[in-house]
């Protein structure tokens, strides 16, 4: 899977679920508190995560997700191992 694959099905599981939020509104630099996600659909997020790109997450990582890009360059780490 490429980085732009990546990013594609990141945006769409933000977009999943958080509602009113639109693909086009999660920029890779926008920080993806701003979109609205609150603590229940950020662990929806993640669980999404984990399971489209087979993966667990450690819970120091979830910290360092706070942009889109920040977060593809992430999954594009450990999908590669």
């Amino acid at each position: 899977m490429d980085r732009t694959q990546i990013e594609t099905k990141l945006r769409e599981i933000v977009c999943k679920r958080v509602n009113g939020v639109k693909p086009e509104m999660v920029g890779r630099e926008v920080e993806l508190a701003t979109l609205g996600i609150d603590s229940l659909a950020f662990s929806w997020i993640l669980a999404d995560m984990e399971e489209t790109f087979n993966f667990e997450m450690r819970g120091a990582d979830v910290m360092k997700l706070k942009t889109l890009a920040v977060a593809v360059d992430f999954v594009e780490q450990h999908v590669k191992k």
